[in-house]
C-alpha cells in the first residue's frame, strides 16, 4: 500500500470518527447535565456546610493567619454555593424543557465544568498560599471528578482542561508562593488535568461506543421490524397492486359465507379480466404491462363501497367481494365498475393506453349453502361468456346454474 493511500485512509477514518463523536456529543450533553443536577443536591449542601464550618472555625494563637484563610474559604464557598445552586437550577429547567441537546446545553455543559475547575484552582492556591502542607489535593480531585462527570468529546475536553492548566498556571505565578516551590507546582499542576483528560477520553470513548452501538441495535430492530411488517403484508397481499392476493381472498369469502349463514343475507362476487392485456404486455413491455395492472387495482378501489373487497387472482384477473348484495347489486357494482375502467387513461412513456376489461358475475341467496369454489367457478363462467360474446361487458351466472343466463 502506497504511503498517500495509508494517510488518505487514516484521514477518512479520523473524519468519520469526528462526525460519530459530533453526533454523540448531544446525548452526552444531556446525561452529562442529568449527571451535574443529581451530583448538585449534594455538592450545594456540602458548601453551605463548609461556609457555616470556616465562618465557626477559630485559629490557634500560634497561627493568626489562619484567621484570614479561613475567611478567604468562607468567601470561596460561599461563592461555589450559590453558584452550584444557580447552576442546578438552570440545569434542571433545561432538562424540563428539552430531550435533545442544544447549543446552549453543550454552552452550559461547558460552563459549569470550566467555573467548577476554576473553583478547584482557586481553593488549592488558597491552601498554597496560607498552609504549604496542603498541597493540590482539591485541584487534582476537582479535575478527575469532571473528568468522569462531564461527557465531552476531546474536540472539546482537550481546549477545557488545557485552559484549566493555563488559568492554574497564571494564578500560580502571580500567587505569593515560595519561587522554589513554584517550578514543582507548575508540574504537578500539570500532571493533574492531563490524568483528567486521560479520564475524561477514556470515559468519553466507552460512552461513545455504547450509544454508537445502541443506535446500531435500535435502527436494526427497526430494520427488523420493517422487514416483518413487509413479509407479514406480502404473506396475505399481492407485492404490485397492493391489493389482497388470492389465499387471503379466498379465506375473507369463507369468513364471509359464514357469517352470511348466520345473519342471512346476499353475497355476490365479480371476477374482472382485462381485455387484450397481451397485447398491452408485447406493444409496452412488462413496465407498461405493470403500470396499467396497478392503475386498474386502483380504479377499482375507488369506484367499490367501503365494505367491498377487491383483490388480484394473478397475471390480469382481479376479483371483488361483495358481502350483503344480491345479483341486482353485484350488476349494478360491476356496471359501475366497467365504466370506471373504460374512461381510465393511463399515461405509460408518453403515450396514453386506453383499457377496457370483461366482467363475470355471481351470487348466493341469503339462505342458501354455496361454497367458495362453486360462487368463484360460476363468476369464471359468466366471465367466459362475456370474453365470448365480444368483451367489455358484465355477464352473470348462478353457483347452481349448468349455464349462464347473458345481460344485456
Amino acid at each position: 500500500m502506497e504511503p498517500s493511500q495509508g494517510i488518505a485512509g487514516f484521514l477518512a477514518r479520523w473524519r468519520a470518527s469526528q462526525e460519530a463523536n459530533r453526533q454523540v456529543q448531544g446525548e452526552a450533553t444531556m446525561e452529562s447535565l442529568r449527571r451535574f443536577r443529581a451530583v448538585a443536591c449534594f455538592t450545594a449542601p456540602l458548601h453551605a456546610i463548609l461556609v457555616l464550618l470556616f465562618a465557626a472555625y477559630s485559629p490557634p494563637a500560634a497561627h493568626p493567619e489562619l484567621a484570614q484563610w479561613a475567611r478567604a474559604l468562607v468567601g470561596a464557598q460561599l461563592a461555589a454555593f450559590v453558584g452550584v445552586v444557580i447552576a442546578g437550577l438552570l440545569t434542571h429547567a433545561l432538562l424540563r424543557r428539552r430531550q435533545r441537546a442544544n447549543a446552549a446545553a453543550i454552552a452550559l455543559q461547558i460552563a459549569v465544568s470550566g467555573l467548577y475547575l476554576y473553583f478547584g484552582a482557586h481553593v488549592t492556591l488558597i491552601d498554597l498560599v496560607f498552609n504549604a502542607g496542603a498541597g493540590l489535593a482539591s485541584y487534582l480531585m476537582i479535575c478527575i471528578m469532571f473528568g468522569v462527570l462531564s461527557l465531552t468529546r476531546p474536540a472539546i475536553s482537550v481546549p477545557v482542561f488545557g485552559m484549566t492548566y493555563l488559568v492554574f498556571a497564571y494564578m500560580l505565578e502571580h500567587a505569593p508562593v515560595n519561587p522554589m516551590q513554584r517550578t514543582s507546582l507548575h508540574v504537578i499542576a500539570a500532571v493533574a488535568p492531563a490524568l483528567a483528560l486521560v479520564t475524561a477520553w477514556m470515559n468519553w470513548s466507552q460512552y461513545a461506543k455504547s450509544v454508537l452501538l445502541r443506535r446500531q441495535l435500535k435502527r436494526s430492530n427497526e430494520a427488523l421490524v420493517v422487514q416483518q411488517q413487509e413479509l407479514a403484508f406480502l404473506a396475505n397481499h399481492d407485492a404490485l397492486t397492493g391489493l389482497y392476493n388470492r389465499r387471503e381472498f379466498i379465506r375473507l369469502a369463507q369468513m364471509e359465507l359464514l357469517r352470511a349463514t348466520r345473519v342471512p343475507c346476499e353475497t355476490a362476487v365479480i371476477m374482472v379480466d382485462l381485455d387484450f392485456f397481451k397485447k398491452i404486455n408485447d406493444r409496452y413491455g412488462h413496465p407498461g404491462g405493470d403500470v396499467v395492472l396497478k392503475a386498474t387495482a386502483r380504479c377499482l378501489g375507488q369506484a367499490l363501497r367501503a365494505t367491498d373487497t377487491p383483490a388480484r387472482l394473478g397475471g390480469e384477473e382481479f376479483i371483488v367481494l361483495l358481502p350483503a348484495t344480491g345479483r341486482e347489486g353485484a350488476l349494478q357494482v360491476a356496471n359501475k365498475l366497467r365504466d370506471a375502467v373504460r374512461s381510465t387513461t393511463i399515461e405509460f412513456d408518453g403515450r396514453r393506453i386506453a383499457i377496457t376489461a370483461s366482467f363475470g358475475v355471481s351470487s348466493v341467496a341469503a339462505h342458501a349453502n354455496a361454497t367458495v369454489d362453486a360462487i368463484y367457478a360460476a363468476a369464471d363462467r359468466a366471465l367466459y361468456v362475456a370474453k365470448q360474446l365480444g368483451r367489455d361487458r358484465v355477464e352473470y351466472a348462478d353457483p347452481e346454474a349448468s349455464e349462464p343466463k347473458p345481460e344485456s
